[in-house]
């Protein structure tokens, strides 16, 4: 009978430490190679407390990073989004299992593996979410204050290093997928009145979408789609404005497409919800952005800087430094071959590289 529950005993030893082992990887996560002031909230506290290295933590607990500090925080063995400096976040579970890194400011970059499932991990911005992850991707949030002219705005820029990719799901607008060097920034103002989508380097197309489901199934090129495609290049921009319809106060949508050198190109307007396009017209205006005249000053002064690049910090990469998890494996695999990187010609947006 003692024999029996010696038996007994180890063999719930042995379920207790497989289940905190899978732990981490189900209902918490956990901060690993946690620098400088690194600070972490647990759900229900009021309070911040230093980071503790390779500590599993619950979800619902937010982070925030200091000057000079960063922190990794880790999903699965292969999966993992870093923080760093002056970064807050908030780390959550939703009801299908994906885990939400809700962005309020700062610099992030994700690890994640070629073999994970669609979406196990995002990232929320201000102004959208990033989905579809897959290798080493990065996001910076940032602000610019209000004028007595110009209304504040908020600003997200992304980058999908070679051999990766991302999905960018906006308020109107679909970026299917950036990849391999390609990058966008989204400007928005405060009170989402406008927003403007900059094509920072790449081919690609982004979907303006006219229904009220912000991510529709289906084929987005099919006849009965609520998206529209608008195709995009190196320092073209997609401008949208909205407007509340004063009767019934329907948003009502403003879209303009720019060529990379700011003339309009295509113009179109639509009621949120709506299948039908209610205007559209080609143009062809001889307008220039200010952001583009100056980026073109800049270009021609040869003042494009690295202090310039938004995703410039120290150590801006996970690097492969995960095998000191405590999850007893080993580091995670080394990512694809690098892809060649695209270039748009002029090295205007080389910086990024």
């Amino acid at each position: 009978m003692q024999k029996l529950s010696k038996r007994a005993l180890i063999a719930v030893a042995a379920l207790i430490a497989v289940a905190a082992t899978a732990e981490p990887y189900t209902r918490l996560f956990r901060i690993m190679n946690p620098q400088g002031s690194c600070l972490v909230r647990r759900p229900g506290d009021e309070a911040f407390e230093p980071a503790v290295k390779g500590k599993a933590y619950p979800f619902g607990s937010s982070v925030s990073c200091g000057p000079e500090a960063s922190a990794i925080l880790l999903f699965t063995d292969t999966d993992a989004v870093r923080l760093l400096a002056d970064t807050d976040a908030n780390v959550l579970l939703e009801p299908s299992g994906s885990r939400v890194v809700d962005l309020k400011r700062g610099l992030a970059v994700t690890r994640i593996g070629a073999n994970t499932t669609n979406d196990a991990v995002v990232i929320d911005t201000p102004l959208g979410r990033m989905s579809s992850l897959n290798g080493n991707c990065k996001v910076v949030i940032s602000e610019i204050p209000a004028t007595k002219t110009e209304l504040a705005q908020r600003v997200v820029e992304l980058r999908a290093e070679p051999a990766s990719n991302m999905k960018f799901v906006g308020q109107q607008f679909i970026v299917p997928i950036l990849k391999n060097g390609f990058g966008a920034s989204i400007v928005s103002a405060a009170d989402d009145s406008y927003t403007v989508v900059t094509d920072l380097l790449g081919d690609y197309k982004v979907y303006v979408n006219t229904g009220v489901d912000p991510d529709p199934p289906g084929d987005p090129d099919s006849e009965d789609s609520p998206l529209t495609p608008i195709k995009m290049s190196t320092k073209s921009q997609l401008r949208i404005w909205r407007r509340p319809a004063p009767v019934g106060g329907r948003l009502i949508v403003s879209v303009l497409a720019t060529t990379p050198a700011g003339k309009g190109r295509e113009s179109f307007a639509f009621a949120v919800g709506k299948a039908n396009i209610a205007a559209r017209s080609n143009v062809f205006m001889d307008t220039v952005t200010n952001e583009l005249a100056q980026a073109a000053a800049k270009a021609e002064a040869g003042e494009a800087a690295a202090g310039d690049d938004p995703f410039a910090q120290s150590g801006d990469t996970l690097g492969g430094d995960l095998g000191d998890a405590g999850t007893g494996g080993e580091a995670a695999p080394a990512a694809a071959p690098e892809a060649t990187p695209a270039t748009d010609g002029d090295g205007l947006y080389d910086f990024l590289y």
